[in-house]
């Protein structure tokens, strides 16, 4: 099963490439076929630079550039309209989210076959 990863980004230039370099080695190592797809929101930094230097290194990376009128639930919709993979996660660029936990989202969904998985937090 493959797990598509789409990455929304607004002037992330600082911190893209940690999180997907991050994102990328523990899925490789948890053996998870995957696409890393980054969708650039309009950023006025060099976020597009950091992500064409990437993808050399970084097979399962692509990003698209979104097109105006930017916007977090555009860009996540942009994502939804691109991915390739079997499952999909959204996963924020500034690496709030944890590698860690969407492995184990994602084997929850392969083990118990589900067609959703959402975690909310008590505190």
């Amino acid at each position: 099963m493959k797990l598509s990863v789409v990455i929304p980004a607004h002037n992330e230039e600082a911190c893209v490439e940690r999180t997907v370099r991050e994102l990328d080695a523990r899925l490789n190592a948890e053996g998870i076929e995957r696409e890393i797809l980054v969708i650039n929101d309009n950023s006025s930094d060099r976020t597009e630079d950091v992500l064409r230097h990437l993808q050399p290194a970084i097979p399962c990376l692509t990003y698209i550039n979104n097109p105006p009128p930017s916007g977090f639930g555009l860009a996540v919709r942009k994502g939804l309209e691109h991915f390739t993979g079997d499952a999909v996660a959204i996963y924020m660029a500034d690496a709030s989210d944890r590698p860690e936990d969407l492995v184990r989202f994602f084997r929850i969904l392969q083990e118990r076959g589900v067609g959703c998985v959402c975690w909310t937090s008590s505190q």
